[in-house]
This record gives structure tokens, C-alpha cells and sequence, in this order.
């Protein structure tokens, strides 16, 4: 992309700045404007008080160079202020833009995205995107106006000179050119190596306890060596034709071009074509001169690198997020028609023409081997993901045709990992409903049999869990997850395996608390245990993706070899 086209994208519907970006244009005309003085005061110098000896006139050379040195400090000054404002507004305002987008995303469109790739966008990426503005728009029109304004003066002082001079800049322009893209290239794959190790890294540190147990550490660091080696061969590729770059220009400017004007100025003078003063003044306007089409010559290469990174970001600014609408379901009746859903990679289906209903009020309980679908009926409900066919409606509307916001506000899921944060325990319950008191938030704890637990806590309520709960036990983990989707109070509620960590007592107690619970929700529970499924209105078996019985506990129970197998096989164990 071109560097307008980036700014449009990057600018878009994000206010605060221009403000800032018009007074940092502002001061580079001013930096411009003072930084070319110095150079007419050096002719001046050279001119007037080396050749014609006019002594007299050094005095108001020196006070040029003091002003000059005091008006570009204040530049300087001043412009440093509004460049830390820009960015910083920037900064926050892309990332809350960035997270805004990532958060509208539909469960399908989100899960295309790692940990590592949405960490990176988010953090580093977005960090890069804050600086383009003054270091790709204003630092490279500055270079470009500051180089095009010295080339004038120095066809000026000497055309000749000057037009021999020039060969060397588009030289150096396409040589740069040719290894930005090197660059480019390598800078995409070290992107995405980087965010094969910043997932691996959040999936260790959140696995530690598992990792731990189960003696692999070291095939953790094994892994995390490879993905060293992968990082540490594209990122010296990346440097290297990067430093290529600037070290071609670097080589350019203080070697080829200076020894070229000196030998053919030299001649020009020699020959009579020049004057000594001219040629003086000449070389120190042409220093200046290829020091800035250095500053443009790097500045190609960085951007090469840093549009990688910039195309993250607005790959996200992009997303056109939230294009199903939001809806109220009304009821809460749950139709299944005909579902068929594969995971991705898979040519077989994981669920294989699946249909069933749950009247309003209804409590199913579905059963069945592990793999065998449960819990992708469970995501597909709440929906998660999208079946390839079929239909999930919910008082009448297939809720593929609404977005995810729809479902969350009709439908909760309370699953055997609950989702904790490393917050307090009331603000891991304030997350199911924000403003609610403490009043309702223990009543709910009172209701999972959790209560007891807190109150024997210092903090009780403030008490802060750990990442993802780690400070509690797995029943104390489920119980709070529980007692979130009591006070979510949603009209429909899957269980999916919520209570495996609990004892039967435990279970016992909030099973009780369900039942009261449910008066008008409909509920789905996938079972555990035998105590789950006694009390429910319905069961369905599944088996390899199908349904191989759907009727009541009693109806099934030693009539149904599929159930009667599962039943010996597991439920009588539990």
C-alpha cells in the first residue's frame, strides 16, 4: 500500500488527529525554513570573510548561527510535545478500536485468529501503526522537501557539477528499493513465526500446573528451542538485506559521491570551470543534501519493514464485523433440524443429521461416549460455530441468522473449564451482570455452594482468583461458574459437564437449586452423572455423531442397548 492510502486507513473514524499532525507540519516547515540558514551563512562565510577577507562582517555570522541554534531548539521543543500528544492519542485510540472490532467479531470469523496473532496486533503491531505518522509521513516529506530544495540551490551554485552529481541518487533509490522487498519478504515470515511462539508461550504459561504433573518440561523447552532456531534464521535474513540498505546508502554518501565531487570538482577548478569558494560551498551543501536522500533511502527501508506490521493492524480496520443483526428471541423452545457440522481439516462429519426439540420448561439431558458430539451441540446452540447444514432455531428464529449478541442475551453456558480471569471474585461475578449488589452476588454463591468457601476467605468477595482461576480448586472453579450463570438468569441454560469436579453431595445441592431454577427456563444438561439424567425431562443418546435414542430415563433404561451400555460402562461408575 502507498503511504496515503495507509494514512486513510489508519485515520479512519479515529478524531483527535489532525489537530496534532497540523501543528508538527507546521514545525517541520519551521525546522525546514531554519535548518537551510546555517547553510547560506557557511557560503556567506566562505564568500565574504575567507576570500574577500571582510573580517568585519564574522560578528553578525556568529549572531546568525546563535539565532538560528535558539529558534530550531524551540522548534524542536515545542514539536516534541505535540509528537509524544499525537502518538500517544493514537496509540490508545487504535488499540481500543482494534480490541472494539476483535470483541463484534462473530465466533467463526474470531476463531481464525491465535492468541499469539490477536496479542501481537494488538500490542506490538498497533505500537508500530502510532509511529508511521512522524516517522513515514512527516520525517519522509521533510527529507524529500529538505533534499529537492538543496538540489536547487547546488544546480545554483554549479549545474554541471551538480546534474554529474545526481547519478548517484536513483542508483541508490532502486538498490534500496530492491532490498525493502527482500526485507518485506522476510519480515512477513518472521511475523508469523512470532506468532507461532507468542501463542506457544500464553499456551504454556496458562498450562503450567498441567505441564507440571505431567513431567513435560522438557519437551516444552524442546519445542520452545525449535521455534528459536525457526525465528533466529528469518530474523538474521530480515537484518541483514534491512542493514544492507542502509549500509549501501551510509556507503554512498560518505564514500563514492564525496570522493566523486572531489575529484571532479577538482578538474572543474583545475580546468577553470569553478572557483575554489564555490566548490568549498558546494561540497557542504551537497553533504547535506545526500545526508537527507540517505534519511529517504532508510526511510523506504523501514517502511518496508514496518508495512507488515502496519497491514496487520488494518487487515483488523478492515473487518466489516457485525453485519447480522441483533434481535430479541422471544421463547424458549429449542428446534434442531436435520444438523450436520465437521470441524475443519476433517472430511467426516462430527455431527451426522442431528434433529430434536426441548419445549419451554423442558430439561434435557444428553449422553453418550466421549467424542461422540455432546459438546459440539453445546457450542452450536450457543452459537459458537455454524453448521455446514441443518438449523438451530430458538423460539423460531434460526439463530444463524442473528448475531452472536442475540444468542448470549437468551442463552447461557456454564462449561467443565470455566472461563475465570485473574480478578477478584466479585468481578468475575460482576462480569455475568454489571451494577449487581452484593446482596444478589452472594445469594448466587449461596445457591452453586460456594458461599461457605468465600466467607472463610480474608477478602471474601475482593479476593483475587488467579489466571484463570488457578487459586481454586476445580469444584470451587465450577461452583463460581455456576453461580455467574444463576446470575445471569438467562432463559435458557446449557450445563455442558459443569459439575464433573463436584463431589455428589455438591451436586446434589445445586441440582436441587436448579430445579427451582427452572421454572419456565429450558435447560440442557450433558450428563456425568446418573444423578444428572434421573431428574431431567428427556434424554438423547448420541452415538458417532447420531441420535441412537431420545426418550425419558425410564423408557430407556434397560430397554435401550446404546443407553444400557453407557449407563454400565459409565454412569453406574459415577
Amino acid at each position: 500500500m502507498r503511504r496515503w492510502d495507509i494514512f486513510k486507513a489508519l485515520t479512519r473514524d479515529i478524531a483527535g488527529i489532525n489537530k496534532p499532525l497540523l501543528a508538527l507540519g507546521l514545525f517541520k516547515i519551521w525546522n525546514l525554513v531554519f535548518g537551510l540558514i546555517p547553510l547560506f551563512l557557511y557560503s556567506f562565510l566562505v564568500n565574504r570573510v575567507l576570500v574577500d577577507k571582510q573580517l568585519n562582517e564574522l560578528g553578525l555570522i556568529i549572531g546568525g548561527y546563535l539565532a538560528v541554534y535558539i529558534l530550531t531548539t524551540i522548534g524542536i521543543t515545542v514539536s516534541k510535545r505535540f509528537s509524544n500528544q499525537l502518538i500517544l492519542k493514537y496509540d490508545l485510540r487504535i488499540k481500543n478500536k482494534l480490541l472494539k472490532k476483535l470483541i463484534s467479531l462473530e465466533h467463526n470469523e474470531y476463531s481464525k485468529y491465535s492468541i499469539g496473532d490477536v496479542k501481537s496486533r494488538i500490542e506490538n503491531d498497533a505500537a508500530v501503526a502510532g509511529k508511521f505518522f512522524t516517522t513515514h509521513i512527516l520525517d519522509f516529506i521533510y527529507a524529500v522537501v529538505y533534499a529537492v530544495a538543496l538540489a536547487v540551490i547546488l544546480l545554483c551554485y554549479d549545474w554541471r557539477i551538480a546534474l554529474i552529481s545526481f547519478i548517484f541518487v536513483p542508483v541508490s533509490f532502486v538498490t534500496v528499493n530492491f532490498l525493502g522487498g527482500k526485507t518485506k519478504q522476510a519480515g512477513e515470515e518472521l511475523w508469523a513465526l512470532q506468532i507461532q511462539y507468542e501463542t506457544f508461550l500464553h499456551t504454556s504459561f496458562q498450562n503450567w500446573k498441567d505441564i507440571k504433573t505431567n513431567n513435560l518440561e522438557d519437551a516444552q523447552f524442546a519445542e520452545l528451542n525449535g521455534h528459536y532456531k525457526k525465528i533466529r534464521h528469518v530474523w538474521f535474513l530480515n537484518q541483514l538485506y534491512m542493514h544492507l540498505g542502509i549500509t549501501y546508502s551510509f556507503f554512498t554518501k560518505n564514500f563514492i559521491t564525496q570522493l566523486f565531487i572531489y575529484f571532479i570538482g577538482g578538474l572543474f577548478v583545475i580546468k577553470g570551470y569553478s572557483q575554489v569558494g564555490v566548490l568549498l560551498v558546494f561540497i557542504s551543501f551537497y553533504g547535506q543534501f545526500f545526508g537527507y536522500i540517505e534519511n529517504i533511502s532508510n526511510s523506504m527501508m523501514n517502511f518496508k519493514n514496518d508495512s507488515v506490521s502496519i497491514g496487520k493492524v488494518i487487515g483488523i480496520l478492515n473487518i466489516e464485523a457485525g453485519k447480522k443483526p441483533y434481535k430479541k428471541i422471544e421463547g424458549t423452545d429449542i428446534n434442531v433440524n436435520q444438523l450436520k457440522f465437521s470441524y475443519e481439516g476433517n472430511d467426516s462429519f462430527a455431527l451426522d443429521g442431528i434433529s430434536f426439540s426441548v419445549g419451554k420448561g423442558e430439561h434435557l439431558a444428553i449422553v453418550g461416549q466421549s467424542g461422540s458430539g455432546k459438546s459440539t451441540i453445546a457450542k452450536l446452540l450457543t452459537g459458537q460455530m455454524e453448521p455446514q447444514e441443518g438449523t438451530v432455531s430458538i423460539g423460531g428464529t434460526d439463530i444463524s441468522s442473528v448475531n452472536s449478541e442475540s444468542v448470549s442475551d437468551k442463552v447461557s453456558i456454564v462449561v467443565q473449564e470455566p472461563v475465570l480471569f485473574n480478578m477478584s471474585i466479585r468481578d468475575n461475578l460482576l462480569l455475568a451482570k454489571a451494577g449487581a449488589t452484593d446482596a444478589e452476588l452472594m445469594e448466587c454463591c449461596r445457591r452453586a455452594s460456594i458461599y461457605d468457601y468465600i466467607e472463610t476467605l480474608p477478602d471474601k468477595l475482593d479476593t483475587i482468583i488467579g489466571e484463570k482461576g488457578v487459586k481454586l480448586s476445580g469444584g470451587q472453579k465450577q461452583r463460581l461458574s455456576i453461580a455467574r450463570a444463576f446470575l445471569q438468569d438467562r432463559d435458557i441454560i446449557i450445563f455442558d459437564e459443569s459439575t464433573s469436579a463436584l463431589d455428589s453431595e455438591n451436586e446434589s445441592d445445586i441440582i436441587s437449586e436448579l430445579k427451582s431454577l427452572s421454572s419456565g427456563k429450558t435447560m440442557i444438561s450433558i450428563a456425568h452423572r446418573l444423578s444428572s439424567i434421573l431428574d431431567c425431562d428427556k434424554v438423547m443418546v448420541l452415538q458417532a455423531g447420531r441420535v441412537a435414542a431420545f426418550d425419558t430415563h425410564e423408557n430407556l433404561f434397560n430397554r435401550n442397548e446404546t443407553y444400557d451400555l453407557l449407563f454400565h460402562n459409565q454412569y453406574r461408575a459415577g
